[in-house]
Formats: structure tokens, sequence, C-alpha cells
């Protein structure tokens, strides 16, 4: 076996383990192994620019509410598994980092194959970049000897001064599943989505530049995206964010999802290949 030590980890909120990353112009990024889960990232002013509820519960395997969420190996209920899968459940393994990244690795194991009959190894990366951007990608390799299919979806709750008054760009001329409406497919004639109710919409081969404008902040955050075609927007608005136990009664009010995502043709992977995708985020402030 390799001789090198295993990267350490530290404490964070909830009292769970994970990495803690800083930039050297101050901007700062938390990721648990619970999950792969990163959980917060602040830029270079101290802002923080994710959402995490204010019920969030910090108990594996259940999912941290908030912040960047993996759906692996299924999105939502399309598929035989779990909501979401489940690699947002799991423990993953730190196998690199430096002061500004940090590599997490999930490997299949018999557990996982007794829900998913599959052999893989994914590989998650979290990189704080230069200026306000922060960088993901994930790696999927089928380790088995069959093909394997999955979707995916990177579930990021971007924190919002007033959802209310949020805006999502770069969807116009979409099509989309309305998941408040049987999954019915429509076309965004739109130039913007905005939030006066809960939102549940499946955007499909969407555009690779994605941007949450919130109004009242006075910044927005430009999405940028490749290998994951689709793009879900989620607001649970009020009765779902009362009925739902690790989220705050009002906090719908200070958060939009917006989660790039592979969906509406799953990966198929033969054996022995490889899949990447990635999402770059750019905070943007406005005079």
């Amino acid at each position: 076996d390799h001789q090198m030590s295993k990267p350490e980890t530290t404490t964070l909120r909830g009292e769970l383990p994970g990495v803690k990353l800083a930039g050297s112009t101050g901007a700062t990024a938390e990721v648990y192994t619970h999950g792969a889960h990163l959980a917060s990232w602040k830029t270079a002013d101290g802002v923080e620019q994710l959402f995490v509820s204010s019920d969030v519960v910090f108990k594996p395997p259940k999912a941290i509410r908030g912040g960047v969420p993996i759906c692996f190996p299924q999105f939502s209920d399309f598929g035989p598994l779990g909501q979401h899968g489940f690699a947002r459940n799991d423990t993953w393994e730190v196998t690199a980092r430096t002061p500004t990244s940090v590599q997490m690795t999930l490997r299949s194991t018999p557990a996982s194959k007794e829900k998913w009959p599959h052999d893989f190894v994914c590989v998650y990366e979290v990189m704080l970049g230069a200026g306000n951007h922060l960088k993901t990608t994930m790696s999927v390799t089928n380790a088995g000897t069959e093909p394997m299919t999955f979707t995916t979806a990177l579930h990021t709750y971007f924190r919002c001064d007033d959802a209310l008054a949020a805006k999502v760009t770069g969807l116009k001329g979409a099509s989309y599943l309305d998941s408040l409406d049987g999954r019915v497919r429509r076309e965004e004639v739109g130039d913007f989505v905005a939030f006066a109710g809960e939102v549940d919409r499946i955007y499909l081969s969407t555009s690779d530049a994605l941007a949450v404008e919130d109004v009242a902040g006075s910044r927005s955050i430009r999405i940028t995206k490749r290998n994951l075609p689709d793009a879900v927007v989620w607001n649970p608005w009020i009765e779902k964010s009362k009925a739902t136990g690790d989220l705050g009664d009002d906090d719908y009010k200070k958060f939009v999802c917006v989660e790039v995502a592979a969906i509406e043709t799953p990966v198929t992977l033969p054996a022995g290949e490889r899949w990447e995708c990635e999402q770059v985020l750019e905070c943007v402030k406005h005079a």
C-alpha cells in the first residue's frame, strides 16, 4: 500500500469531520466527509454564498439540508433507489488536498451493491479559484464488467437576501418538466424564472451559462456547467417549508436551488469508462 499519510480532517459544525479550504484572498469553503457535502463557501469579503437550513440536522446518514448535496446515482425518484440515491448519505474518503482544494472519493461496497449492483469509483473535487470563483468537478468510473446507467445532480442551495425578489436567468426558450403538475412538459417563455410561489421544474438541455440574481442582495452568482445538460429550479415555498422537519418555516425566503444535472438522458457508462462533469460558480457584486 502507498505510504502517503492520510490527509487530516478537522471538526466542522455539527461535530462532523471535514476539510476547511482557505484561499489567499480570504475566501473559504467547508466540505464534510459525510456526503462530500460542500456546506459553506464564503467569498473574500466574508459573505456566505450558500444556504444551510436554520433547522439543519447533523446526523448521518441523514443528508445535510443546504449547501451542495450530491444526487448520485439517481436524481429524485427517477429510478428504483431511494430519493436522490445514496452519495449524499454516505461517508467519503479524503484522497487529496491542498490549502485551496480537496478531493473526496466514494467507492462501491458490498452494502452499496445491495442497493445498486455496480462497481464504481466516484471522485469529487472542490477548488477555491482566483477571484470569487469556486469550481467543483465530479468523475464517475465504471469499475465493473457490465455497463452502468445513472442520473446525477449537484443540488446547490444558493443563499438569497430575499428569494421573493430573486431571478434565475439563462433558461428562456428551454423546455421543462413541471414536477408540480405531473411532470408535464412546457416551454419557458420568460426572460427569467421568478419565485411567487412553489417552483419545481426540470429544465432540459439548457444553456451552460445560468445565473441566480439575488436582486435584494445586489449580487449574482454565475453558474457555468459542463456535461450536465439539465438544470432543476426549486423553491419549496410556505407549506412545504413548514412540512419539512429540517427546514425552518421561513427558510423558503432565504434560498433558491439551481441544480445542474443529467436527468432526461441518463449517463450510460461502459465497463472501464470514466465520465466527468463540472460546475463553476462566480459571485458578481452589483453597485
